[in-house]
């Protein structure tokens, strides 16, 4: 008996209908890995970022200074000791002009000319000169009448020595200036008051060159001599 057989035709469908479906199935994958490229993308140039940004803040730091910056409060007057100081870092910038690291050692020992706050840079022009005789300067004193110096004239001040005619004798007659003298720079080491009883109201004592130390001493002794206080970093 003869068995019938099902034959079916793809009339062209079979096979090409098979692979469309494969191809509509991975699609969407296709799709999603074309949608995380620019995500890797943006990945990738996010890391290069960082690490240039990161090498341009090494290379920064690596060419600063190494500078002089205020650690403990200094009072005006006051010597700088070595715990007042720290050595920091900066990249250098128009119109700072911080002291070196390496010159620390100049620094010690001197009286700031104003005062001093933590956190702050330090400037030649904070500090006064060396005091009391340091670097082989002479302490001269000298009984000063009121208007002879600025009233608030105190340790570490720098001024100018300067001849004046001496006050009116008891004759009514001035005594002459002996000679014009140059002014003399000097550092004010300390002001105190006078004894009860004096004609003076203040003295103030003086660090001065030794090779002008017997001069403004001759003045101060004739009261022959006035203060003029200078800018804070006119000296050395």
């Amino acid at each position: 008996m003869p068995v019938a057989t099902e034959t079916t035709s793809s009339n062209g469908k079979g096979a090409p209908g098979t692979l469309r479906d494969r191809s509509a199935a991975s699609a969407p994958t296709t799709q999603r890995r074309r949608r995380q490229i620019p995500w890797i993308v943006a990945g990738v140039l996010l890391v290069v970022g960082s690490a240039l940004a990161f090498g341009v803040a090494s290379v920064r730091l690596s060419h600063g200074e190494d500078v002089l910056a205020v650690q403990e409060p200094v009072a005006a007057g006051q010597l700088v000791g070595p715990g007042d100081l720290r050595v920091v870092r900066i990249s250098a910038a128009g119109g700072l002009a911080p002291m070196a690291a390496s010159a620390e050692p100049s620094a010690l020992g001197r009286p700031a000319a104003v005062t001093l706050v933590p956190g702050t840079l330090l400037t030649s022009g904070d500090l006064g000169s060396s005091p009391r005789g340091a670097g082989g300067f002479d302490v001269v004193a000298m009984a000063l009448k009121a208007g002879a110096y600025p009233p608030s004239l105190g340790p570490g001040e720098q001024v100018d020595v300067v001849q004046v005619a001496a006050a009116a004798s008891s004759s009514g007659l001035s005594t002459p200036v002996s000679g014009q003298v140059s002014s003399v720079q000097a550092v004010v080491v300390a002001v105190d008051a006078t004894p009860a009883g004096s004609s003076a109201d203040a003295v103030v004592s003086l660090d001065v060159n030794p090779f002008d130390a017997a001069e403004v001493a001759t003045l101060a002794a004739a009261g022959q001599a006035a203060l003029v206080q200078l800018p804070s970093g006119s000296g050395s």
